[in-house]
């Protein structure tokens, strides 16, 4: 029988992970970068692009499908546009350094669109929306990922479930931040269930013939996630478009298993964008507008078996804020990471002391 959770200090697991990925040969600021954004994921209780992604990555890095310390480089450049070579690093550097570039723009052209080619898996699509944001513009993020959705009406993995995510800057906390992929569950989610012996809902994947299931173990033998509807499954195309086609690399089937085949790159790509507020309105107005909009929906009567309306990143915030002291880690993924302290010689006992069940 599982374990219970292990209590965790947010700093503690981010200076951790971030030890761990400098032992494979990362650069402190690029393993900081990384470290950073799976905890930000399991803060927002996105668990499934959270801490239990490291093990994968350092087994990626280590067998050198992901580079440690990649040349990233512009190759094509226009003064709202470019397109950016990731150079198969991980995707947390190449997204910051493309969104980075976006802002750059953004601020001196008002919109901008930037492209990256040849990354990797980048974690959660809203760490770099939310890049933008705090600047006062609001970010735009697509992203490819390898194909693990089915098509709608087919069987079999077709397509990724690529993620949109938009964050907005407004005047007050919670900051508005809307973050999807489109089949109906991340597969982060039905992996972390295989980890814990779960069974899951017979509604969010498929087996190797097509069946609904409810074994998260038949994932990786053959099935495919279940895209959230025909709408989703336009949604995953168009970010197909965005990010694959547009940068040049990377399609469907040209985006390979990051997990699978640890030893190849993913050559997966993403694009984001930026809108400086301020060419359109001032940017205290467009916050205040924000502000009454939220307030309009948020005071819509809740239904029937709901104690009132959200919009979103309400959920993510209110969680960040009760676990900014304590995350609770699954005790098979604490054990992970004990694992790789032990094998990098990373001390184990940071997190030890600093938890509890």
């Amino acid at each position: 029988m599982s374990q219970g959770p292990i209590r965790v200090h947010p700093d503690v697991l981010r200076d951790y992970s971030a030890q761990i990925l400098e032992r494979t040969g990362m650069p402190r600021e690029a393993a900081a970068r990384v470290a950073h954004s799976l905890v930000e994921a399991e803060l927002r209780g996105v668990s499934s692009h959270g801490i239990m992604r490291l093990l994968p990555y350092v087994k990626k890095l280590r067998a050198g499908g992901t580079k440690a310390n990649p040349d990233i480089r512009v190759i094509r450049e226009g003064p709202t546009t470019a397109v950016v070579d990731g150079d198969h690093g991980m995707g947390q550097v190449v997204g910051t350094y493309a969104m980075e570039l976006a802002i750059q723009k953004a601020e001196t052209y008002g919109v901008s669109m930037v492209v990256a080619r040849n990354s990797e898996h980048f974690g959660a699509a809203a760490y770099y929306a939310m890049m933008a944001a705090r600047k006062g513009m609001i970010g735009m993020v697509w992203s490819n990922t390898d194909p693990v959705m089915a098509a709608w009406g087919g069987k079999g993995a077709a397509i990724g479930n690529n993620p949109l995510a938009v964050a907005v800057p407004t005047k007050e906390d919670p900051p508005l931040v809307l973050d999807v992929s489109f089949s109906k569950v991340a597969g982060g989610k039905v992996r972390l269930a295989a980890k814990k012996g779960e069974k899951i809902p017979t509604d969010w994947i498929i087996d190797r013939n097509g069946v609904p299931t409810d074994d998260p173990n038949e994932l990786p033998r053959g099935g495919a996630l279940l895209p959230l509807g025909h709408k989703g499954y336009g949604l995953a195309i168009i970010s197909e478009v965005f990010s694959g086609v547009l940068s040049g690399a990377g399609v469907l089937s040209g985006v390979i298993d990051w997990l699978g085949v640890p030893d190849k790159p993913a050559y997966v790509c993403h694009a984001m964008s930026a809108f400086k507020v301020e060419c359109f309105m001032p940017l205290d107005e467009f916050k205040e507008r924000v502000e009454r909009m939220r307030a309009e929906l948020r005071s819509c009567p809740p239904g029937e078996g709901y104690d009132r309306v959200l919009v979103p990143g309400d959920i993510e915030f209110e969680l960040a804020e009760k676990q900014k002291d304590g995350l609770d880690i699954p005790f098979e993924v604490y054990q992970d990471l004990c694992n790789l302290g032990d094998e990098l010689g990373v001390d184990k006992s940071l997190l030890t002391a600093s938890s509890r069940q």
